[in-house]
Formats: structure tokens, C-alpha cells, sequence
């Protein structure tokens, strides 16, 4: 699959087909997901997805541990907040029970992708099928990248924010990650990542 910059307008049209969650996807979702996946679930903490198994830790980029959703394997490999649903028309459709607010962002912003230099302080925004085979990408709606901008700006500036502190936490063990995804969720997101900030910034 090719990622292609955009400027402003881009073609996709979601068929609600559920490629994009099912098989061997892996979803990476950053601290705000969790929180507010974690709220729509009734939780009173994000350690809760990981003690349900719903979320679980992979390493990635530069040995950080990151968050990803632990697919279900039975009757196949889907998102846990995937509902299945045949219509009237016999076509099975998949639909997010976090949708609209509660998914994670890169659900969120598909087919569009962010490329994010923290030292140079610039991103890249592209597009990228969220499958080799989409059939969203053959839809011609079109989409502004600077209207899908604002209506995430909040979440976008989120993500951003949790790279940095990813950046100060290189080479910390495991354990120290597992400490940063456990949020307590009767706190506002704000105050927390706020006092996350202060701490990594401190260490």
C-alpha cells in the first residue's frame, strides 16, 4: 500500500465492509483512546482494558511500549467493538460500537494517516488504504483535510502530546509504560496528561 500526501481534498467513502477490523490489522491507539474507550466501556480505570484483555502492549518505534487492541480469534480475527450485521440486502456489514466518538483516532481519521516530526515541529498528513483491497478508496465522496483538522484538533493535539512523553520515556523498561497507560478515569483527561507531563519532564 502507497501513502500519497495531501494537500486539501481527497476521494473515500466507508462501506462499512470491516476489513479494517478484522484479520491480522493491528490497531496503535495513544493514551487519550484509552481513556475514553475505557469511559464508554464503564470504567473507572484504563487497567481495566488490560486486565479484560481487550488492549494489550507491543513493542515499536525506538523500543516504546504502545497500546493495541487484542483482537478476538473466535469465529475469526475482529476488534472486540466490532458488530457484525447482515442487511436486508444479505451483505454483512461491520459496525464500531465506539462509533461515533469513543473509537480511536487512527479509526477516526482513516484513510488519512499523520506523519509527526516533534524536533522539527511539523506533520505530514497522507493517505494510506486502511486495507490493500478498500473498497472505500473507490468511492468518490469527497472529503477536506482541513474540515476533518478541525473537527480532531482536540484529539490530534492529544496524540501529540503523548508522543513527547513517549520521546522522554526511550529506554525505560516495560514496567514504567505499563504504570503510564494505567489512568484513573474519575480524573479528567486534562489533569492527568498534564500530570504525566510534569513528571516525565522531571524524570
Amino acid at each position: 500500500m502507497t501513502e500519497k500526501p495531501i494537500d486539501e481534498q481527497y476521494c473515500f467513502g466507508c462501506t462499512c465492509c470491516g476489513d479494517c477490523c478484522s484479520g491480522d490489522m493491528e490497531i496503535h491507539i495513544n493514551l487519550y483512546d484509552l481513556y475514553k474507550m475505557a469511559l464508554r466501556s464503564g470504567y473507572s480505570s484504563t487497567g481495566e482494558l488490560f486486565s479484560k484483555k481487550l488492549i494489550r502492549l507491543e513493542q515499536g518505534q525506538n523500543g516504546a511500549w504502545i497500546p493495541v487492541i487484542n483482537f478476538k480469534t473466535k469465529p475469526f480475527s475482529f476488534c472486540p467493538w466490532l458488530i457484525n450485521d447482515l442487511g436486508d440486502d444479505g451483505v454483512l456489514r461491520g459496525f464500531c460500537s465506539l462509533h461515533p466518538y469513543d473509537k480511536p483516532l487512527v479509526c477516526k481519521m482513516a484513510p488519512v494517516g499523520r506523519i509527526a516530526d516533534l524536533e522539527a515541529g511539523r506533520e505530514i498528513f497522507v493517505l494510506t488504504p486502511p486495507t490493500e483491497h478498500c473498497p472505500g478508496m473507490k468511492v468518490c465522496e469527497e472529503n477536506r483535510l482541513s474540515e476533518l483538522k478541525k473537527e480532531l484538533q482536540p484529539e490530534l493535539d492529544f496524540e501529540l502530546r503523548f508522543f513527547a512523553i513517549l520521546e522522554k520515556m526511550s529506554g525505560m523498561p516495560k514496567e514504567v509504560y505499563e504504570e503510564l497507560y494505567r489512568l484513573d478515569c474519575t480524573e479528567t483527561f486534562e489533569s492527568l496528561l498534564k500530570a504525566l507531563e510534569n513528571k516525565y519532564e522531571a524524570g
